[in-house]
């Protein structure tokens, strides 16, 4: 019980949200340098957001292939004589990729908000 207590108190002060305090005077010259800073910022930023978006749209992709795997199992199965053997194969083998390539999307995003691979 003591050293659960003695890890909750360290949590608590090592996670502690500390306010940042600053004198107005400081804030009022400082304001139009974050200013300027945020104008030169800003391009790469909506860059960055543009290639994750890109990203996250791949991975729901990947997702949504997820869902293959049981339609194809219904079309080989329950399809055949509607003649969708041949698309249900498909969506197995789409369905059964699927895992694999949202890992690697999901492994890719958070270098893609740099510009490297991805969607």
């Amino acid at each position: 019980m003591k050293n659960l207590l003695l890890i909750f108190l360290l949590c608590a002060t090592v996670f502690t949200a500390y306010e940042a305090k600053a004198e107005p005077v400081t804030m009022i010259i400082l304001a139009p340098l974050a200013l300027e800073a945020a104008k030169q910022a800003s391009p790469y930023v909506i860059t960055a957001m543009q290639n994750g978006g890109r990203q996250m749209l791949e991975i729901g992709k990947d997702m949504g292939n997820l869902l293959m795997l049981p339609l194809g199992i219904v079309q080989a199965t329950l399809g055949i004589p509607l003649g969708l053997l041949g698309n249900g194969l498909e969506n197995i083998v789409i369905g059964l990729c699927a895992p694999f390539q949202l890992v690697g999307d999901v492994l890719i995003l958070p270098l893609s908000f740099f510009g490297v691979g991805g969607g």
